[in-house]
């Protein structure tokens, strides 16, 4: 989000991934002041690990991940009496989409500052 962030952020080129999180930013960066707090703290994208209690990679560990500011945001594991809540507004999560990135927060496991750019689960990516 270069007019409201600035910060570089490090993810995969291949299959246009870096190139739709680009688009993502654009349209994010457009969004009205009041959206911004759930989006211009990003909490990562490229980091080499396994998913939290597994020794399976993440999608952090190929760079195809990011999650969003973690303040307004939910995850199954440290939630401990698992009572699914979502702050994360929908035009966010909207864009994303729209731009081939699954969104946690529609998973049973939920996670909702997580997105994947997962191109092969829509029927068109923009």
């Amino acid at each position: 989000m270069p007019v409201h962030s600035g910060a570089k952020l490090l993810f995969n080129k291949n299959e246009n991934a870096a190139a739709q999180l680009k688009k993502v930013s654009d349209e994010l960066d457009n969004l009205p002041n009041e959206f911004m707090k759930y989006i211009v703290n990003i909490d990562g994208t490229y980091e080499y690990r396994p998913i939290e209690g597994t020794t399976r990679l993440s999608p952090h560990s190929y760079g195809i991940a990011i999650d969003l500011e973690v303040k307004y945001t939910c995850y199954w594991l440290w939630d401990k009496e698992h009572n699914y809540r979502n702050e994360i507004p929908k035009e966010i999560v909207d864009i994303f989409e729209k731009h081939g990135f699954v969104w946690g927060g529609r998973w049973y496991h939920y996670d909702t500052m997580h997105f994947e750019y997962r191109p092969e689960m829509f029927e068109r990516v923009l």
